[in-house]
């Protein structure tokens, strides 16, 4: 289960020291309605007015997040929706044009406030909030006019239902007018997945016990030198476990495990599976002191996925929680009190790395077709041709046409691949094969619709 971007552990890092205000509030926000499709995972893209009922009406900022779930009314004491009937692949918030923004972000000035992941199955984290932290540190919601900024909300929700839903986003924040210490999360990860929302494929290839690896190294840049508070690993996709270590200073950082769901989570046990179970935690820390860093610091991550079994779409960056800090000194002491907080009470240590994700919607049994080097049509209806043969070494190009968007990606098979994992209904997208074997290739959007199966000889 992907993501893209995870990160709503994000709320989990404020928990420092100092007194509380009196003046904070606890805002409840919804999103316009969504319309979600039957048994589909697709892509929402919201705008969110600054008018007090969808994003904060004043400027000012946000301390926390208590909750972040989906339901099917405004009604404050509505339950969120349960997980076996709709799933959250991720909620990202952004506030389109806020100031206090820290440069080296692999997302940029993008204005990015906070957001959940299928990591967090409940969506609520006020626990891991104190009034101390919101007392001292925010996360900067105002334009350099001063005012309050619109939102905007991507939302990929999984409709596990047979028909349309009309849901509503709410997120309930803490937030204040008063002055707050500015806050800036900053993505971390290889930037060159960026164009595929962070994702990449591991292929599976390797045989028992072997390990696939995506790595990147980030040089903090100039103007950027103060303390990171808190770090929140988004890792899945077979994913074992996440590093962080500074080059330049010679120590680690921390180690951020990849914790799994037991056999009885509904992640394990909802039926249809829509696409491969992701994990209900992933490593978080925070720390009061700060982990300091200076311009020039060279930080290495390192995501590291069971590669025995093929994960499509995985991922695997860090988001860090930073604040500016003028007297820090370059490699100076590690915090003391640098410890983890989103351990779960129960977990498994290992995904289910022999999980084979059916095709749902296998094509109709029709005799197969040779290759031509023509593309491959890809539109509303279905794949076509349903059963195609090729040869090792010979690319295959597939062609998006038609309104709504699709991906052409392998459910099993020999070898993982996958288009951009939100889906697209115009251009092409292209892959080689090298291993011999049958592809059973489906569409992440429309799994329950959309198949086509590839013989590779």
């Amino acid at each position: 289960m992907h993501g893209r971007a995870l990160l709503a552990c994000l709320v989990a890092l404020l928990a420092l020291p100092a007194a509380a205000s009196a003046e904070e509030k606890l805002l409840t926000l919804y999103s316009p309605a969504i319309l979600t499709q039957p048994y589909a995972h697709d892509t929402h893209h919201v705008q969110l007015r600054a008018n007090g009922v969808e994003a904060p009406a004043e400027p000012g900022y946000v301390t926390g997040v208590q909750e972040q779930v989906l339901v099917d009314s405004k009604d404050p004491d509505a339950r969120p929706l349960n997980n076996a009937r709709f799933m959250i692949h991720h909620f990202l918030f952004f506030a389109n044009g806020r100031v206090d923004q820290a440069p080296g972000s692999c997302w940029g000035r993008s204005g990015f406030i906070t957001g959940r992941g299928e990591e967090h199955p409940e969506g609520q984290f006020g626990r891991f909030t104190s009034p101390e932290i919101r007392a001292r540190y925010g996360i900067t919601n105002r334009t350099a006019r001063g005012d309050a900024p619109d939102w905007r909300l991507t939302a990929m929700v999984m409709n596990h239902v047979k028909r349309p839903k009309r849901v509503f986003v709410r997120l309930r924040i803490w937030y204040t007018t008063e002055p707050r210490e500015p806050l800036s999360p900053v993505v971390v990860g290889n930037c060159n997945h960026l164009g595929n929302g962070m994702a990449y494929d591991v292929p599976g290839d390797g045989g028992p016990n072997s390990e696939f690896v995506d790595q990147s190294t980030w040089t903090v840049p100039a103007g950027l030198r103060g303390r990171i508070i808190g770090g929140a690993s988004h890792q899945h996709g077979g994913g074992k476990y996440h590093t962080l270590a500074s080059v330049t200073c010679d120590r680690p950082i921390f180690r951020a495990e990849t914790y799994h769901a037991p056999p009885d989570h509904i992640y394990n046990t909802i039926r249809p599976i829509l696409h491969e179970p992701g994990p209900i935690a992933n490593g978080t820390f925070r720390t009061a002191q700060g982990i300091p860093i200076t311009p020039g610091e060279v930080l290495h991550r390192r995501a590291v996925h069971d590669n025995a079994n093929l994960h499509v779409a995985a991922m695997g960056f860090w988001v860090l929680l930073v604040a500016q800090d003028p007297t820090v000194e370059a490699c100076g002491p590690m915090p003391a009190d640098l410890r983890e907080i989103t351990r779960p009470r129960r977990f498994d240590r290992t995904p289910n790395h022999a999980l084979r994700v059916p095709q749902l919607s296998p094509p109709r049994a029709s005799a197969f077709r040779a290759f031509t080097g023509a593309p491959l049509m890809v539109d509303d209806a279905n794949f076509r041709r349903g059963r195609i043969t090729s040869r090792v070494g010979e690319p295959i190009t597939w062609r998006f046409q038609g309104s709504l968007p699709h991906t052409v990606t392998v459910a099993n098979g020999p070898v993982g691949f996958s288009s951009i994992y939100w889906g697209q209904n115009t251009g092409t997208y292209s892959f080689t094969p090298k291993r011999r074997g049958t592809y059973r290739l489906t569409c992440l959007v429309h799994p329950t619709r959309m198949g086509q199966t590839l013989v590779v000889k």
